[in-house]
């Protein structure tokens, strides 16, 4: 061979891993050549935070084992998804900014998807470089693929799923040395299985496992089916046997040494799963959550130009693949690999139904099935099988030129193909009517509100129309078949323009500090003290105007509408966001294998009855805000609102995020007033209010509020006047006669009428305020005028004093809160929270976390003075741990970091130190210097016992579970390193 012939050999070699990389690089221009990020739904709000997160300890040096900032203590490197050992994110953490390092990670995967795709149906069908390419193109660039770009380690874990078919395809007997090939698939295998288990997509190794046994199961039986039902000969020489034992051995020793590689990852996620929710598997109705309704087919097979699908049923190919499919299966007697990949279309679709397969109603029982939600993502199987079916049918209608050197030759004839292509046709013409037919049938089977049906527009029905004339014109008239990737590439590049990947939006939806963000991060201590974010953002931003003239010209709609949720995210700071911002949050997500359980039963005391949280999201469960003394338990200094639930009543604006609902006998109290003149306290109540005690420096006021409106009320003040306090009592009903609006004289706070007796049912409110127009209100009646009160359950729902002189008036806050921002949300200060570390006098035991959460849900119940414990194996201490006669003490936090907190206890007698931080395997504790154990408190945190004086108790995390790990993982590499060497030197034997 000469040497222009070899320069045309190796070009010809590499011109379809070129054109692949310049059709991803097109395809996903955006994200390649500029400089704007995805903004939107896991990506935004749950991979860039513990990307962030992994990156920054990464930089620092440090291994991630805990962390401290979401669901108030959880474990960091056990979460799987996080990927902090999978190899190929470090060189994109360390060298760019996290948004960009997703965005070159998709790429990359991208890149390794089409290649081993390629490698796959070279090896595994036997076509040609140009079919390959084809099966490369449809599944690295396909619908399925490309719609999975939100959920990273996914991808990650889908890119290396070909390169299976890639090493099984390949001969099973060495032509050198017997141990040879065995060595070299053992090897691959390993490689494979560690990468997609290191990428941290759990699910997709269990379908990639999945793959291969129904791989290896459909070639022996579509070996059997054909030569059975073809008597060719020559098909009986092109579809031996194949002996199968040194496969499988490799799979064996390769599963089983993957296992070893990646045990510094697997035995902390091992051991989480038996903390997690998911112990013992999902139940049924959440492993079939998101399944494909049947009547979403069509739009889910084929392209719809310019209209969207809920991703997770996105597995679109042009009509153009569909028809080549349906000619590569045309040809299952005569191809290998044809018949399983057959398989695999069908299996893909069979399992994505979900719930409506009956099958999967038992399926969803069995081990490794019921570990899984969504079975929707079973598609990948169905768009892999697809793929490979019409790169060869690509490989069967042939190539008549000679393209790079390369000419494939017709397997079949022309009457086959011919066939094979009108019933691929039939099929497309089905799918259509399909469509229609289920526009009809959904009116009594919804489709549910994450993908409502929407019948495609008649641009896209008359695309798919023209699609198929073109492919039945290039095929019947034996065109050269590379006129079909001229027809497939367009129709793809178009049907991906609607995808998540081209909605791409300004770099400032990540970089751009928002004030909450900022307000949060410089009341910041070490430890942050910890939020609650309960807004559904539902709230227009105030900048959104200028957000429109900025970027009217830089961003289409749907990218500005993205850039505007990310905002309302960074608003509330929810739900992982704290990850990437330095602050801790009671709540988080998760829908892998965190929270833990522990978290999730202890989240019942605030939680409505029956509601139930496993996978953290909070803010979307609860119907306000929760009780205060559980808000003072978990350290949530701060609380997070938006303004949608306030209201302006008669010029007059009320802050309704702080409903008190008083029962008889009850009271409440505000922890804040802020200076202002008033001249009369309004009040949104559910009925007529008690009566009211004002109080100044020297003056206080007994007063009856009038009705001014439906549910509001103005208590009218003597003389304006700037309170000190505001005194409430049970809302009136019918009953004993008093009088109202009498001035009192306060003394050392005992406050007396006219007649001196003693105020009654009164209830202290410290309060806070704003300003805006009003209206006059009802004069106070005379003094001598009864009224009938009889305290009765009712709602407080907001407060505003009102300066009806000049107009103005300051909302005010019921409770022991004070209002600190007030933006597109509000940020309240809970002025009562407890510290993250505290001690207690008193503890009672309960055995298991279910009862302890009993027990804290006993309105007696009251967590700053008492602890419930829950650690049967460790005995509690036979000191009687009583509440001294005055109970002092203080514990202060000298050191917070995620795996190690010190904490200066000076203690007035025996105590209980309690630290809000999640309970787990790994903690340790101990008090100058010496071990003590640590005592689940409060069903999800920390507690150890102190005895009187001042001491160091210091809480380490030391994962044994990461420890044993890691030497295995150092026992796997050796392994790995031997096999390497041993593999080299029986190459340099040849």
């Amino acid at each position: 061979m000469g040497h222009q012939s070899r320069i045309a050999h190796r070009a010809s070699r590499f011109l379809p891993y070129a054109l692949l990389l310049a059709l991803i690089l097109l395809f996903f221009n955006k994200m390649a050549f500029s400089n704007l990020i995805l903004a939107r739904g896991d990506t935004f709000l749950y991979f860039y935070p513990y990307w962030q997160a992994a990156a920054d300890a990464l930089a620092d040096g440090r291994i991630p084992l805990w962390n401290s900032q979401l669901f108030m203590g959880a474990p960091l490197l056990a979460n799987s998804q996080a990927g902090f050992f999978y190899p190929l994110n470090w060189p994109v953490w360390l060298l760019l900014p996290t948004p960009y390092a997703v965005s070159a990670s998709i790429l990359l995967h991208l890149a390794i998807a089409g290649i081993g795709a390629y490698l796959a149906a070279r090896r595994a069908l036997g076509v040609g470089r140009w079919a390959a390419l084809v099966t490369a193109v449809l599944f690295a660039l396909g619908g399925y693929v490309t719609a999975q770009v939100e959920h990273i380690n996914q991808l990650q874990g889908m890119a290396w799923l070909p390169w299976y078919l890639a090493v099984i395809g390949g001969p099973q007997i060495g032509s050198f040395f017997k141990n040879e090939p065995i060595l070299r698939k053992t090897a691959a295998f390993a490689l494979l299985f560690s990468l997609q288990l290191l990428a941290g997509h759990t699910q997709t190794v269990f379908i990639s496992g999945i793959m291969i046994v129904v791989w290896l199961a459909a070639s022996v039986i579509g070996n059997r089916l054909a030569v059975i039902s073809d008597r060719s000969a020559a098909t009986d020489r092109r579809l031996p046997v194949t002996d199968y034992r040194l496969l499988i051995t490799s799979l064996i020793f390769g599963g089983l040494l993957a296992l070893l590689v990646t045990a510094v990852q697997l035995l902390p996620t091992l051991e989480l799963t038996q903390f997690s929710n998911r112990q013992g598997g999902l139940a049924v109705n959440e492993v079939l959550s998101f399944s494909l309704n049947p009547l979403l087919l069509t739009r889910s097979m084929l392209p719809a130009y310019g209209q969207s699908l809920f991703s997770e049923y996105t597995a679109f190919l042009p009509v153009t693949a569909v028809l080549l499919a349906v000619i590569g299966a045309w040809q299952w007697r005569r191809r290998p690999g044809i018949f399983p990949a057959l398989v695999l279309v069908g299996l893909g679709l069979f399992l994505a139904f979900g719930v409506f397969n009956p099958a999967n109603w038992l399926m969803a029982r069995l081990p490794g099935f019921n570990l899984f939600r969504v079975p929707a993502r079973w598609l990948v199987l169905y768009a892999w099988g697809m793929a490979l079916l019409a790169g060869a049918g690509f490989s069967v209608i042939g190539e008549r030129l000679s393209v790079g050197g390369e000419r494939l030759s017709v397997i079949g004839n022309r009457d086959s193909v011919e066939k094979a292509l009108r019933w691929g046709m039939l099929l497309v013409m089905g799918l259509i009517v399909w469509l229609f037919a289920a526009n009809y049938l959904a009116i009594w089977l919804p489709t549910g509100p994450e993908a409502p049906l929407e019948l495609v527009g008649l641009p896209t029905l008359l695309l798919w129309l023209v699609e198929m004339g073109l492919v039945y014109w290039i095929v019947t008239q034996r065109k050269n078949p590379r006129w079909l990737l001229l027809v497939a590439l367009p129709v793809l590049f178009l049907a991906s323009r609607s995808q998540p990947y081209n909605n791409l939006t300004t770099p400032e939806a990540y970089f751009d500090l928002r004030p909450p963000i900022a307000r949060l991060q410089a009341l910041a201590g070490r430890p942050p003290e910890r939020f609650l974010s309960l807004s559904d953002i539902f709230f227009d931003v105030g900048d959104q105007a200028e957000i429109d003239t900025i970027y009217r010209d830089q961003l289409p709609p749907a990218a500005r509408y993205d850039y505007t949720v990310a905002i309302k995210q960074k608003e509330i700071i929810a739900p992982n966001l704290p990850l990437a911002y330095g602050l801790a949050s009671v709540d988080g997500f998760d829908g892998g294998i965190l929270p833990l359980r522990a978290y999730s039963q202890l989240m019942r005391v605030i939680l409505p009855e029956g509601v139930a949280t496993v996978d953290g999201r909070l803010r979307e469960n609860l119907e306000g805000v929760p009780k205060a003394k559980w808000l003072d338990a978990f350290n949530a200094r701060y609380l997070i609102t938006d303004k949608t639930g306030d209201v302006w009543r008669e010029g007059v604006f009320f802050d309704q995020a702080h409903p008190v609902t008083l029962e008889e006998g009850e009271t409440v109290s505000v922890g804040y007033l802020p200076d202002f003149e008033a001249d009369a306290l309004w009040i949104i109540a559910s009925e007529q209010p008690g009566e009211v005690l004002v109080e100044t420096a020297v003056t206080a006021y007994r007063l009856l509020p009038e009705q001014i409106d439906d549910n509001l009320y103005a208590a009218a003040f003597p003389r304006p006047i700037a309170p000190t306090a505001i005194i409430l009592s049970s809302c009136a009903g019918r009953g004993e006669t008093a009088r109202d609006n009498v001035v009192l004289f306060a003394q050392n706070r005992i406050v007396r009428n006219e007649r001196g007796e003693m105020a009654r049912d009164s209830v202290v409110l410290s309060i806070q305020g704003r300003t805006a127009p009003s209206r006059p209100y009802p004069s106070p009646p005379h003094p001598s005028s009864p009224h009938s009160l009889t305290p009765s359950s009712c709602q407080i729902t907001a407060l505003t004093l009102v300066n009806t002189a000049n107009d103005t008036f300051q909302s005010l806050v019921p409770g022991q809160y004070r209002l600190i921002h007030s933006g597109d949300v509000k940020i309240y200060e809970n002025l009562d929270a407890l510290p993250r570390a505290f001690l207690l006098y008193d503890a009672i035991w309960q055995p298991d976390i279910e009862t302890s959460v009993a027990a804290m849900l006993d309105p007696a119940f009251d967590p700053r003075q008492t602890a419930v414990l829950t650690q049967p194996e460790i005995p509690l201490p036979t000191t009687d741990y009583r509440p001294p006669i005055t109970e002092s003490g203080t514990a202060v936090i000298t050191q917070y970091a995620p795996e190690q907190i010190a904490i200066t206890v000076n203690a007035s007698a025996d105590a209980l130190l309690l630290l809000t931080e999640s309970a787990y395997p790994g903690w340790q504790a101990a008090v100058d210097g010496v071990p003590t154990p640590i005592y689940r408190a409060d069903a999800n945190f920390q507690a150890v016992f102190v005895p009187p004086g001042e001491h160091e108790v210091v809480f380490t995390f030391e994962s044994r579970s990461f420890g044993y790990g890691r030497s295995l993982t150092f026992f796997g590499l050796g392994i790995i390193a031997a096999l390497t060497f041993a593999l080299l030197w029986l190459h340099r034997r040849r």
